[in-house]
């Protein structure tokens, strides 16, 4: 069997890599070609075009990026032409796939959406394009599924894809040893976000906030005078490392001051060790709120768009609730407090940062309360390990459809 995959972005490159796992198991003749990043390459995936050519979020970033987007799209419609693969599965990175699946339905390629978008924070109109462009659905949240069924979608919900991909056997002193912190070290862990564009934003700011923790630390006597807080900043496998380093690095050269607080160490593809080694953590939006908290990293939520991005966040979409998956996952209920605390747009200061991560690092009351929300979040996540993981019933479910046994309504 021959499959397109498209895969855009670091968290999907993950999911779709143990997504090819479990498919490979199922079919050990499959043959896989597409888009996708490190991970799914390095399981195989023939790359028509590598996912780090088309990082961006955001309104303005996707206008400036915008040539290479359209090349994306054709080169991988045209890619489908000649192929002729017998399924296509894309994976969030809505607007692009959208897009993709129109063509590939017009070639006669059956595709399932992996990971579907957030309809329930805004654009709901595109549930017509879910239902109209799609052979299935495959939500990783346990409420879309009620959802996409309400609007005729051919949906599943499969559970989430991270109860495969984390490692959640591992405890603080292993992932301790593993990145070479002592066991009493201070640990503050930084994700700024995978983009270019979310990094310029966030990594300046989370830098500034650190050296002022640094010193309310130390004041409040959970940090020796003489001794450095470990800030630690693992990026994803799809960032350049090069660049971004010297970036992060060129910034401390700038603040000779830091020096005297911070131990900053820049790493690349241990997100997970550091998660469950860090003490607290400045987490930015997304995919790595939910893995923070499966994995029990006491963090806040952050992001701060670019001008256009929020203007238009703020003028046109109406959505109240959390954006956090971590909350969302936790079953928030309006009126409730979030399990996390959610420091988007221009609350995006670093006085915000620096009171929140020391509210989480000395309020015990805060510490524990979060802690059970995470284990009970873990709980729904990861479910019973002896059962089929997500990826493998996502695969199922992909084989299926290929082979047009699907048995799924849509009542």
């Amino acid at each position: 069997m021959k499959i397109l995959i498209s895969a855009a972005e670091a968290s999907s490159d993950a999911h779709g890599a143990e997504l090819l796992r479990a498919l490979r198991a199922q079919d050990q003749g499959l043959e896989a070609f597409g888009m996708g990043g490190p991970k799914l390459q390095a399981l195989g995936l023939r790359s028509v075009i590598d996912a780090r050519e088309l990082l961006a979020m955001g309104f303005s970033e996707i206008l400036g990026r915008l040539p290479k987007i359209l090349s994306a799209l054709n080169r991988l419609a045209k890619s489908a032409q000649e192929e002729k693969p017998d399924i296509a599965v894309v994976i969030d990175y809505p607007d692009f796939h959208f897009r993709l699946a129109k063509r590939l339905k017009k070639l006669g390629v059956p595709v399932v959406y992996y990971i579907p978008p957030k309809i329930w924070v805004w654009r709901k109109g595109r549930v017509k394009l879910l239902r109209e462009l799609f052979a299935r659905v495959l939500c990783i949240l346990p409420f879309e599924e009620e959802l996409y069924r309400r609007e005729k979608v051919s949906v599943k919900y499969v559970g989430n894809p991270l109860a495969d991909e984390l490692p959640l056997q591992m405890n603080r002193e292993e992932a301790r040893t593993r990145l070479g912190l002592g066991a009493q070290d201070p640990v503050l862990l930084l994700m700024p976000g995978s983009r270019p564009s979310e990094l310029k934003r966030h990594v300046h700011l989370m830098l500034e906030a650190s050296v002022l923790v640094a010193e309310r630390l130390k004041i409040a006597r959970v940090l020796r005078s003489e001794d450095r807080l470990k800030v630690q900043i693992p990026l994803p496998m799809t960032a350049d490392l090069v660049k971004e380093s010297e970036k992060i690095y060129s910034w401390v050269e700038s603040h000779p001051d830091s020096l005297a607080h911070l131990n900053i160490k820049v790493s690349q593809g241990n997100s997970a060790e550091n998660m469950i080694a860090a003490d607290v953590a400045l987490v930015k939006s997304g995919t790595s709120t939910l893995e923070a908290g499966v994995l029990g990293c006491l963090h806040a939520v952050v992001y701060k768009p670019s001008v256009l991005s929020e203007w238009i966040f703020k003028l046109f979409i109406r959505y109240k609730g959390p954006v956090g998956l971590v909350n969302l996952v936790a079953g928030w209920k309006k009126g409730e407090p979030y399990l996390v605390r959610e420091i988007l747009m221009d609350e995006v200061t670093v006085q915000n940062l620096v009171d929140e991560t020391i509210s989480l690092w000395t309020d015990s009351a805060r510490r524990s309360a979060m802690k059970s929300g995470f284990n009970a979040l873990r709980i729904k996540v990861a479910g019973n390990s002896s059962e089929e993981g997500p990826s493998a019933i996502a695969a199922r479910e992909i084989l299926s459809v290929a082979m047009g046994r699907s048995k799924i309504s849509v009542i």
